[in-house]
């Protein structure tokens, strides 16, 4: 089994041994977002359970009090593993933008065609994935999920510089840097390709929320299929790579 140690991510991604066609990794978010080690017993049912109870009741009304009635401990136990909710919540986040950057990655390797990159890019953070895809130990549809759901409330708060220089969002940034350096493989004199790159990843996940509870806002909601809104982004970025790279 190979490891691979990215000092600046402070991640490690093992591929697992796998009987199908789609590779799965084991992905660890930055040290120090959990306490103790998640690998054990109880820290696994923490985050499975976690994340489940966090999709289910929304963050605002989580609480770690919650959490170990469900899942049959006790609330210090709960904050021996995580300092406080916010702590839980980006610790999914870090996982979700991990996995959705390597998988990215990982899928691109054999196309030569950077808008073929770009395309299946944005399939990917569109939701448009293997049924049987694991981020770690997590569905990823369930990260995307809670992603989408209660995505800003992860870095707009007061803390967000200092987090920030915790290196929070890193996962984040880098792909969105890994989007835009395919943007600018399909259009070298483009010189906003990150700025285009964020919108897409926002788009991916906004408009889905907007598909779902604020109908008004998009065409999208008729059929609220992700299969349109990777097509609509597609569209979008061929005609924005096409003007601007002309």
């Amino acid at each position: 089994m190979k490891s691979c140690h990215n000092k600046l991510l402070y991640c490690y991604l093992w591929p697992l041994a796998r009987l199908t066609p789609m590779p799965r990794y084991l992905i660890e978010p930055l040290p120090g977002l959990a306490l103790r080690d998640t690998a054990s017993p109880m820290g696994g049912r923490i985050l499975s359970e976690g994340l489940a109870l966090m999709n289910e009741i929304g963050l605002e009304t989580f609480t770690f009090k919650k959490l170990a009635e469900h899942i049959g401990s006790t609330e210090v136990t709960v904050y021996h593993y995580f300092a406080n909710k916010q702590r839980l919540l980006q610790y999914y986040f870090q996982v979700y933008w991990l996995w959705l950057a390597t998988h990215c990655q990982q899928e691109g390797k054999g196309l030569k065609d950077p808008m073929q990159r770009l395309q299946g890019d944005i399939k990917a953070i569109c939701g448009l994935w293997p049924a049987d895809s694991l981020a770690g130990q997590f569905n990823p549809a369930d990260l995307r999920e809670l992603v989408i759901n209660e995505g800003s409330k992860s870095f707009m708060h007061k803390n967000v510089d200092s987090d920030n220089k915790l290196k929070l969002f890193k996962p984040y940034k880098d792909l969105c840097a890994h989007i835009a350096t395919e943007v600018k493989a399909c259009a070298p004199r483009m010189k906003q390709s990150r700025s285009f790159a964020t919108t897409l990843v926002e788009m991916a996940h906004s408009l889905e929320f907007a598909m779902e509870h604020l109908p008004a806002l998009t065409e999208l909601s008729e059929k609220k299929e992700r299969k349109q809104l990777a097509a609509f982004l597609i569209d979008l970025a061929e005609r924005y790579v096409a003007v601007k790279g002309a």
